[in-house]
């Protein structure tokens, strides 16, 4: 029988199949039925629970099929939160008031600025961060988390020196007369943070729990953290064991970690109600906001052409070794020298049998690239939500045609290649994917200005890519991502009916979310 009938809805169950209904039935926490009012209230039985939709819009559960859950949660528990910051005072104003917050001898953390919505047009840089506290380590991260500015204690304590050895795929940078200016990136990264004391198991589980509820708020009720190191993976396995997660989480342990040549053991397969753990993540290159995506041709009034963090060479046997385990393969590439290299290598992979190949972001591919992706069945998980909060960025650094292609989603959907759309957060500060939708649509960044007016999709295509297409990529779609029969009962309800097309300033929202059947989220509750 029916534990719970919802009715007189407005279903859009993104079964391709079957794309509309108004009403479905759950029972031990799947889909029994889908159909019309009468035929599902027909079921009903004495202590069936009946939810009456009067008519708003419900859908699957939302997927951000890339979001770094445990970073969303550390901004609201331990790190200072300097996104939004306009100007280096302001930046160091946060700074101070944070330390002062925070008294002792331990290490002060923070992230989020941005250059180019600084009034200075620059990076902060080590005796900025000198001014605000020189006798306690102080480690400051980027919006993208692929550059990061330590002041000089910090760099004491880390035993760095103009000297050191930079691991491949990394910077050190110097000022003009060759001393350490503080900023590091991409794989340099961890020649600071590497020494900074290891968060516990409990620090990590009050982390994803403070992210659980925003994610919640939002509708969303999987989610894939990309990049997972062994002692986050191992935390998340022990609330998996307590049955302390409540959404849906696909971890990707990470093979190749930041400032360090060491190569981490794969992990074993694992697969249970509430965690996956079936694929593995590299990093190909950085940041196109940072200029640190490889590119074939140099930064728009530049001689840089970002940084490439992957050969073949090296790439492969251990992509390889991986697949031959039964592991998927994720890989971040953003610039087009990046995914020239992730697709070379995956189409060995593909030759050899292995599946479930994903390119993570997937700014500037050819057309070349997704006829190779569309080939090899090659997921693409990409950010809209980079439009709107990082477009500024991306029209200092790119030339108008680059730009106009920079993550081409008409483009590559026209190609048959499956999109799953994400956040990326805590890159973003909003990773509501009702916001990354509607950049799905418009595609204007914070000032209004459209980028890539050809490559828009529809209001239906979007509300795919953050459902069905996120679980493809994440290779569930057999039980989550649509609403029909056999499928996890994950769904949420709107605050009203969507229409066919929206505006941009449309007022819609998630007002209710379940997993599993329960109710997880109510915004009245």
């Amino acid at each position: 029988m029916p534990e719970l009938i919802l009715y007189n809805a407005d279903v859009l169950t993104q079964n391709i199949q079957h794309p509309n209904s108004q009403a479905f039935a759950v029972n031990e926490g799947k889909i029994i039925a889908v159909g019309s009012n009468d035929e599902i209230l027909a079921l009903q039985q004495a202590n069936t629970k009946l939810i009456n939709a009067e008519g708003k819009t419900v859908l699957p559960g939302f997927i951000d099929a890339h979001i770094h859950i445990w970073k969303v949660g550390n901004l609201k528990t331990f790190l200072l939160d300097l996104r939004g910051v306009s100007s280096i005072s302001e930046l160091q104003d946060k700074l101070s008031d944070f330390v002062k917050r925070n008294p002792g001898r331990g290490w002060i953390q923070a992230r989020g600025f941005n250059e180019a919505n600084m009034k200075e047009g620059r990076m902060p840089s080590k005796d900025d961060l000198d001014k605000v506290v020189n006798d306690r380590p102080l480690w400051v991260i980027r919006t993208c988390a692929h550059i990061g500015v330590a002041n000089s204690k910090a760099i004491e304590l880390s035993n760095v020196a103009t000297q050191t050895h930079v691991p491949v795929g990394g910077e050190m940078r110097l000022d003009n007369d060759g001393k350490l200016n503080g900023i590091f990136t991409e794989s340099a990264l961890g020649l600071i943070a590497n020494h900074i004391p290891a968060y516990s198991a409990d620090d990590y589980a009050l982390m994803i729990n403070a992210a659980e509820d925003e994610l919640l708020s939002y509708g969303i009720t999987s989610a894939t953290d990309p990049a997972v190191m062994p002692d986050l993976l191992a935390c998340y396995h022990q609330l998996e064991r307590e049955n302390k997660l409540r959404i849906r989480v696909n971890a990707l342990p990470i093979r190749v970690p930041d400032g360090s040549d060491e190569i981490l053991p794969l992990p074993e397969l694992f697969t249970s109600d509430k965690l996956i753990v079936n694929t593995v993540k590299f990093f190909a290159d950085g940041g196109l906001s940072g200029m640190t995506a490889a590119m074939t041709d140099p930064y728009k009034n530049s001689n840089s052409t970002g940084v490439l963090r992957l050969t073949e060479e090296f790439f492969y046997p251990l992509a390889k070794e991986a697949a031959e385990k039964g592991f998927g393969i994720g890989t971040h590439a953003i610039g087009d020298k990046a995914i020239d290299v992730v697709l070379n290598v995956y189409e060995r992979l593909y030759n050899e049998g292995c599946k479930g190949l994903r390119i993570e972001h997937l700014a500037l591919p050819s057309a070349k690239h997704l006829h190779m992706m569309k080939a090899m069945n090659v997921h693409c998980v990409s950010q809209s939500i980079f439009l709107k909060e990082l477009g500024k960025n991306f029209a200092l650094y790119l030339e108008e045609e680059r730009l106009n292609r920079t993550y081409p989603y008409r483009t590559i959907l026209n190609a048959g290649v499956n999109l799953a759309l994400s956040s990326d957060a805590p890159v973003v500060k909003d990773f509501n994917p009702v916001t990354g939708i509607k950049a799905a649509l418009f595609r204007n960044d914070i000032a209004g200005n459209t980028l890539g007016a050809d490559e828009k999709i529809s209001l239906q295509e979007a509300l795919y890519a953050y459902t069905m297409g996120g679980a493809k990529a994440n290779g569930n779609a057999d039980s989550v991502g649509s609403i029909e029969v056999g499928k996890k009962a994950d769904f949420v309800m709107l605050n009203k009916k969507l229409g066919n097309t929206i505006t941009e300033d449309e007022n819609f929202h998630v007002a209710s979310t379940y997993i599993d059947g329960q109710l997880m989220y109510s915004k009245e509750a």
